[in-house]
């Protein structure tokens, strides 16, 4: 497969985590911190199994490169899932569109990676057809209430797309998941040490049962399948040109968010009156142009 077959599989399963965690937090979670230590403790399960199956090589330093750009992603997803408490998926999801900006930006000053006039004029067709999506023409600020926590969240997982590339050049694909992963959960850990907030996950984890813990293992081996995907993709090209393809992002959302909001809005419900999807699916139309530019 083509690299820009795995950097278009990436965003089709994030934006399926990115459902099954809009869930979670609304409806058992309710509330940021227990649902990330979730998470990441599900992540790590899928670590150990890269691991036993003897994918995994220790590298100095890059390892340990790896474990320490591991905090990135506990970081952002603190940043994530406070938007989520404030906005609809789809809205907040198109703001990752940050986040290829920002790769090109720091892929041009530290990997020295330049590309054609077509492939700009690409990734900026997908960065303004992802905000388009979200444009709400009834407020005068549609993204004041989530973009202080967007922006620094784009920053943070453009650095990490970055150090990635740069690692994946020393170190196998399932070698950087794993070192990346033992990093975020090493981070996760010290969540426990504070009192207050460790008695907030146990009683929150304890209180949703198994079943929800299941969802949310499920869930999280979407984004762990996207990941693996992500990263043979920015093993195959450089980082710029992938981070693009990874901002179909909102596009999967827009389409499993609209699907799940007419057939099962127990679910998920979000606006799909006529002028928000009209105005939805010309941002698609755009973000299709750019995709093609791009590969």
């Amino acid at each position: 497969m083509e690299w820009y077959g795995y950097a278009l599989l990436a965003p089709a399963f994030w934006a399926m985590n990115n459902v099954f965690i809009k869930f979670l937090l609304t409806n058992k979670f309710k509330s940021n911190l227990p649902l990330i230590f979730t998470a990441i403790s599900m992540d790590t399960i899928f670590a150990f199994i890269v691991l036993i199956a003897g994918a995994v090589v220790y590298s100095f330093p890059y390892s340990l490169l790896a474990i320490l750009a591991g905090v990135m992603p506990l970081i952002a997803f603190w940043f994530y899932s406070k938007a989520l408490m404030r906005e609809e998926v789809s809205r907040v999801v198109t703001l990752f569109q940050f986040i290829p900006v920002f790769v090109v930006l720091l892929s041009a000053l530290f990997l020295n990676e330049l590309l054609g006039a077509s492939r700009y004029l690409g990734i900026a067709l997908i960065a303004f057809a992802s905000m388009l999506i979200s444009y709400k023409k009834a407020s005068r600020k549609p993204f004041s209430g989530v973009l202080k926590f967007m922006i620094p969240f784009g920053l943070i997982i453009a650095t990490y797309t970055v150090v990635d590339k740069t690692l994946v050049e020393y170190l196998n694909f399932w070698s950087v998941f794993f070192w990346n992963v033992l990093g975020t959960f090493t981070a996760a850990l010290l969540l426990l040490v504070l009192p207050k907030t460790r008695r907030e996950i146990v009683k929150t984890i304890s209180a949703v049962g198994k079943k929800t813990v299941f969802t949310a293992f499920v869930g999280e081996g979407l984004y762990v399948t996207g990941t693996l995907c992500s990263l043979i993709a920015l093993s195959l090209t450089n980082a710029s040109l992938a981070s693009s393809l990874f901002g179909l992002q909102p596009f999967y959302v827009f389409f499993y968010t609209l699907i799940l909001s007419l057939f099962s809005p127990q679910i998920l419900n979000e606006e799909i009156n006529k002028k928000t999807l009209l105005l939805k699916i010309a941002a698609v139309t755009l973000m299709f142009i750019g995709t093609w530019l791009v590969v």
